[in-house]
C-alpha cells in the first residue's frame, strides 16, 4: 500500500510540474521583429517574466519602452500594454512554437493589427 501511494505521489508531481512548465514556457528574453501597419518594420527586445499565473511583459523598441500585464488561457498569452506615459492602450496575443512566439497586436482606436515574431535569446 505504501509503495502504491509513493508511486501515485511521484506521478502526480510529474503532472503538476509538466503543467507548470507549459504555463511558464512563455517566460524569457526575446529578440523581436515586427510589422507596424502604415509605419513599417521594427526590431527590438521583449522580456516576459512569470509572476504566478500573471506575466509582466516589457518591450524595448527604437529607444521606446512599453509595459504590460498578461495571462495565459489555453496556449495563448494575452497582454494588455501601454507606453510609459499611458497615452494609449493596446492588446497583444502570442502563441508559442518551441522557442519562438508569434504575436498579433492592436492599439485602441486603431483599425489594423500588427504582427511580431519573438525568438528566444
Amino acid at each position: 500500500m505504501r509503495r502504491t501511494t509513493l508511486v501515485l505521489l511521484a506521478v502526480s508531481i510529474l503532472f503538476v510540474s509538466a503543467s507548470l512548465e507549459a504555463k511558464g514556457g512563455f517566460g524569457g528574453s526575446y529578440s523581436i521583429n515586427g510589422t507596424n501597419p502604415g509605419v513599417g518594420v521594427y526590431k527590438g527586445a521583449l522580456t516576459i517574466t512569470p509572476r504566478g499565473e500573471v506575466y509582466d511583459v516589457h518591450w524595448s523598441i527604437a529607444g521606446l519602452r512599453y509595459s504590460g500585464v498578461g495571462i495565459v488561457v489555453n496556449d495563448t498569452l494575452s497582454v494588455a500594454y501601454s507606453d510609459a506615459n499611458h497615452s494609449f492602450i493596446g492588446v497583444a496575443s502570442y502563441t508559442r512554437e518551441g522557442g519562438t512566439l508569434y504575436g498579433r497586436w492592436a492599439v485602441g482606436g486603431g483599425s489594423m493589427m500588427g504582427s511580431e515574431t519573438a525568438t528566444r535569446r
